[in-house]
């Protein structure tokens, strides 16, 4: 708002010496004497008669005139005139002494036209505070044109139209409430107004300097502050603010307020025709990079032509406001933030929209539209990412748990070679998302199977952090599975390209040194190790620290004990079965202490 400028109170005398005689002086004493009196009888014909028409138009131009001209508490009583300038033909300047106490006013006098008689073109009062080398005059017509200006704004936004409304606004100020939907500008007025009623209890303070002007209004529970602006000679309103203790009831700007609701209301409209290029001017490039310009706008409905003409609740922070509309049991929020000025000024900007958020069923449930659309963008690309075997993209799409527990463990080849069986390669169709907080759970359906991806938000991004897959007899948890199965087909490459150190790092301390280290090598088993140990998965069952992974089943296959050294899991056991009888199993650490104690022998 525009900064408080010096406060003239009107009433007190222009001092200007000297002595007049001359019976000319009678004809101009008289008429201001007339003026005043029938200023003291509310004699309003009379008045007019008296002044000039710019006068006329200035000061008397309302039936309220009367009474506000008492807010300027010009000096009553018997008029005489101390000084008299002769400007032109048809203009003088009056000093006159006023009532017993002699206070001094200046008139400014002009003929009118065809006649001898003097008409009130102006008074001039002045005000000296302390500490003030030069006194501050300012006039009555000013004054009161300021004065009637304000008491057509409240009329104008307290009963009248969409015209009225606008016609006591700046230009600019003109231009951002004419764009705004009738039902918000109407809520918008309401709440500035309030009851500031023009009609009783009008005691404003009057602030001004050139041609800027600040009118305090008392109004319930707090102050109203009116900018105005000279514009074309005529007082305008440039911006209104509202004092109050109450922080529902305070407007820090109209004008800021009423940016705030273009911007919603631009943003919206986009919105409902799906027009990206009309949205991205209200949007922060963010926002719009990394959600409006992808996303799928279906999955998140917004009833706009509810939203624009629904009442709305705002909360307005530094550089940042809430819009928010409750409509049956949804409540919608728009969050948008005032540009930075970079040079130029803020309040021609429009804010811009940085998140869209809605409540369902009482908050139960909160969805951000960013999370909806850079959701459905993370699915897509991290499914895609697994059908190709894209490891760098996988770890840019998971969550710092994900790669810490599974894909830090893994190389393109050993990715190529886990079984996935459960996850097809096919495009996800998003079934359902449920947000819960930072967590979201997206339902899809890819190829025949129906898989459930659970995306976590931290610092800003949305990243996947597991994949929920349709299976028996084991964890739904791709991240489990991948984590139990990361280390037996590390073990079998390793066996495979005859690389025992790397069998060695696989396995848990108790398997290195019970069968690794004595031996020096993978003994001979009797079975095909590697085989046995890609075996289909059959169950898997998992605590904090331990694992039992079985693949194959009773005739064929392996069964696994696992233990988890630092942040993964080791083989630390392994059963080999070619067959049901028990001479057909074969103890991965019982063969080792075999193998040892026949090495020994020979």
């Amino acid at each position: 708002m525009l900064r408080l400028m010096t406060f003239l109170t009107v009433g007190t005398a222009l001092v200007i010496g000297g002595t007049l005689s001359g019976c000319s002086n009678l004809l101009t004493a008289r008429s201001i004497q007339t003026f005043a009196d029938s200023l003291a009888e509310k004699d309003l014909e009379t008045l007019k008669e008296r002044t000039s028409s710019e006068f006329d138009q200035k000061a008397l131009r309302t039936a309220d005139a009367l009474d506000d001209i008492k807010i300027l508490n010009l000096p009553t009583g018997k008029i005489s005139v101390a000084k008299v300038e002769e400007i032109s033909e048809t203009e003088k300047h009056v000093t006159v002494e006023v009532g017993e106490r002699k206070k001094e006013v200046l008139y400014k006098l002009t003929r009118k036209a065809g006649s001898r008689k003097w008409l009130v073109d102006d008074i001039y009062l002045q005000q000296k505070k302390p500490g003030m080398d030069e006194p501050i005059t300012k006039s009555v017509s000013e004054t009161m044109d300021l004065l009637l200006t304000v008491r057509e704004f409240l009329d104008s936004w307290q009963t009248g139209g969409r015209d009225d409304v606008l016609a006591v606004t700046t230009p600019e100020f003109r231009d951002l409430l004419d764009d705004l939907a009738p039902t918000h500008l109407l809520q918008l007025t309401t709440q500035v107004v309030g009851d500031s009623s023009s009609k009783s209890s009008f005691r404003p303070e009057a602030r001004m300097e050139d041609d800027r002007a600040v009118v305090l209004l008392p109004r319930k529970g707090g102050t109203l502050v009116i900018e105005l602006t000279l514009h074309d000679s005529d007082w305008m309103v440039n911006d209104v603010a509202v004092e109050s203790h109450d922080e529902k009831d305070r407007v820090r700007s109209t004008k800021r307020m009423a940016r705030i609701l273009k911007s919603t209301e631009e943003f919206l409209t986009g919105y409902d025709a799906e027009n990206r290029e009309q949205m991205q001017p209200w949007c922060t490039e963010a926002f719009y990079r990394n959600s409006l310009a992808v996303g799928d706008f279906s999955s998140a409905p917004l009833p706009v032509g509810r939203l624009l003409s629904s009442a709305y609740d705002v909360r307005v922070h530094d550089d940042q406001a809430d819009l928010m509309f409750h409509i049956d049991d949804m409540t919608y929020m728009l969050t948008l933030v005032e540009p930075s000025s970079d040079g130029l000024s803020t309040g021609m900007k429009p804010y811009e929209v940085s998140e869209v958020t809605i409540y369902e069923a009482d908050g139960k449930q909160v969805k951000r539209m960013s999370a909806v659309f850079t959701t459905q963008a993370i699915v897509q690309i991290f499914s895609q990412a697994l059908a190709t075997g894209d490891l760098a993209r996988l770890k840019q799409t998971s969550t710092s748990d994900f790669n810490l527990q599974v894909w830090d463990h893994l190389d393109d080849e050993l990715l190529a070679s886990l079984p996935l069986d459960e996850i097809e390669v096919a495009e996800p169709q998003i079934v359902a998302t449920q947000f819960q907080g930072p967590l979201t759970e997206v339902t899809v359906t890819q190829g025949t199977r129906a898989l459930t991806y659970i995306l976590r938000e931290s610092r800003g991004r949305i990243t996947v952090d597991d994949v929920l897959m349709p299976v028996v007899h084991r964890p739904a948890s791709i991240k489990q599975n991948l984590r139990a199965l990361i280390p037996v087909y590390a073990m079998a490459r390793a066996i495979y390209a005859h690389d025992f150190t790397s069998v060695r790092r696989t396995s848990s301390r108790t398997l290195d040194r019970l069968v690794w280290q004595p031996l020096g090598e993978v003994p001979d088993l009797g079975v095909d190790i590697i085989q046995h140990l890609t075996a289909p998965v059959s169950a898997l069952s998992m605590t904090e620290d331990r694992a039992e992974l079985i693949l194959g089943d009773d005739n064929w296959g392996t069964r696994l004990t696992l233990t988890q050294v630092d942040d993964q899991f080791v083989v630390d056991d392994a059963l080999f079965i070619s067959g049901p009888d028990a001479s057909q199993q074969v103890d991965l650490k019982s063969a080792g202490r075999l193998n040892l104690a026949q090495q020994m022998d020979q």
